[in-house]
């Protein structure tokens, strides 16, 4: 896909907190965009497909989850960063929560 096939008709979703910044998340015909500001004043944009949020409320819902058992669930969120860049969008669209306890040292997740 071509980078300006990612930004036809996008519109603001909301956002979602993670453990050091905010993430932005926009929805785009394509694909969702996480947005979050980097520590050169610039942005990073991430690309999660429109078909995640399904996927996850199909697989997990009503459970608790982080981004290591969503990565071992397979599917498109087998790159790095990609499964919590799902969650941050799931958060972003009010389909999951972040929950103030850690497993190790990852985030957890509630998937309503």
């Amino acid at each position: 896909m071509k980078v300006p096939d990612y930004f036809k008709d996008v519109r603001y979703v909301g956002r979602a907190k993670g453990a050091r910044r905010t993430y932005h998340v926009f929805e785009g015909s394509h694909a969702y965009l996480v947005v979050s500001p980097n520590t050169r004043g610039g942005l990073n944009v991430n690309p999660v497909a429109r078909k995640a949020p399904d996927l996850i409320t199909k697989r997990f819902h009503g459970r608790h989850v982080t981004s290591k058992r969503l990565a071992k669930a397979g599917g498109p969120f087998r790159a790095a960063f990609a499964p919590l860049n799902a969650l941050y969008v799931m958060v972003a669209l009010g389909r999951a929560s972040k929950l103030k306890i850690l497993d190790g040292r990852s985030m957890v997740f509630s998937i309503k």
